[in-house]
Parts: C-alpha cells; sequence; structure tokens
C-alpha cells in the first residue's frame, strides 16, 4: 500500500458522505433530544427559581433549564455542531475514499483492464479487501499469460501436424486438414479474447 499517497478532494462520494454526515448528525441530535425529554418528564412537577440581570425568575424545571441552556451555551452548540459535521466527514471520507477505488477498480475489470492498482492511504478502511483485488488482478493476468502462451504453442503444433499430414495420401489428409482448421480456428478465438486483456506486470 502506498502510505505516502493523499487525496485532495474530501468529497469523494458526495451522496454516500452526505447520508453519512446526516445520519451521525440525526443520531447524535437525537440522542440528546432524548435525553432532553427524559428529563423533562422527570422534572416536569418541579418548579426552579433562576435568578439573571438582576430579575428573579420562577418556573417549570423543564422550561427554565431549556431557556438557560440556550442562552448562556449557544455558542459551544454552534461550535460543537460544526465539530461534529467536520469528524463526520473525516471519517466518512476513510470508508468513501476505498469504496470510490474499489468501484473504479471493478469498472476497469470489467473493461478487461487487469493492470490497475488499487492503492490506499495508511488509515484507510478496506486494506485487506483491496490487497485481495490487486492479488485476484495479479493471478488472472498470470493465468491469461499462460493461456496466450499455450494457445501460441498449438499452433505452432497444428503448423507441425499440418505439414506432417501432407504426406498422407488420400481422404484422410482431407479429413486432418478439415479437423486442423477448426483447431485452429477455436484456438484463435482463444487469442483474441486473450489479447483484448490488459495485464498486470509480472
Amino acid at each position: 500500500m502506498a502510505k505516502d499517497y493523499k487525496r485532495r478532494n474530501i468529497f469523494i462520494k458526495k451522496n454516500f458522505q452526505g447520508k453519512l454526515i446526516l445520519g451521525y448528525f440525526l443520531f447524535v441530535s437525537g440522542g440528546c433530544i432524548f435525553f432532553i425529554v427524559l428529563l423533562s418528564y422527570f422534572s416536569a412537577d418541579s418548579l426552579t427559581i433562576s435568578y439573571a440581570n438582576n430579575n428573579l425568575q420562577l418556573g417549570q424545571t423543564p422550561i427554565m433549564l431549556m431557556k438557560n441552556i440556550i442562552a448562556a451555551h449557544w455558542i459551544f452548540i454552534v461550535v460543537g455542531t460544526i465539530f461534529l459535521v467536520f469528524v463526520v466527514m473525516f471519517i466518512t471520507h476513510r470508508i468513501a475514499g476505498p469504496l470510490f477505488r474499489f468501484e473504479k477498480s471493478l469498472d476497469n475489470m470489467l473493461a478487461n483492464n487487469l493492470d490497475n492498482k488499487i492503492s490506499l492511504r495508511q488509515k484507510d478502511e478496506g486494506k485487506e479487501l483491496a490487497v485481495k483485488i490487486n492479488q485476484f488482478n495479479h493471478e488472472l493476468s498470470k493465468s491469461i499469460r499462460a493461456i496466450h502462451s499455450s494457445s501460441r504453442a498449438i499452433t505452432d503444433l497444428i503448423e507441425h501436424a499440418a505439414e506432417k499430414s501432407s504426406e498422407i495420401p488420400g481422404d484422410l489428409q482431407k479429413e486432418l486438414q478439415s479437423l486442423y482448421w477448426g483447431i485452429e480456428d477455436n484456438n484463435r478465438k482463444i487469442q483474441d479474447i486473450c489479447s483484448s486483456y490488459s495485464l498486470r506486470d509480472e
């Protein structure tokens, strides 16, 4: 894996990252609202006295607490929300980046391009999967090279056998020539398939 590899674009998969950021935000916000509602339920029958700006205020505990919290700590709520969004953005970047790489690599594989290597950052998720995909492309490239090499050997054997069969008289020679042409035609198709792949270097 390339340890010094850096990505310049934070939003690689905007839809995916946007959904995750929104999901984390709603999860944290929902948890806060849940505990606020729980606290309000248990303190609904109590009163709170608040002294602010030389004024003495009396009211139900949940309402008084919410007013005081929002009035005194709104800046921390805003900063905390922004901080949460940035943290989740960087967390999702470690997932979205590899996911983008995997999709690109699979698209290349579908296009018969096996020479693409997946390179992830040191802290990215999915490094094990990247190693397996790279290894698969490497092994498949070796197999296709072996098939292509065997196909060329078959071509040489067909030519040699055709030369030998030319010494055979009569109808048997024509039957053998027909068989050679059929083998050569199928062998050419195998070579065409092998040639359509871009292979990894050994």
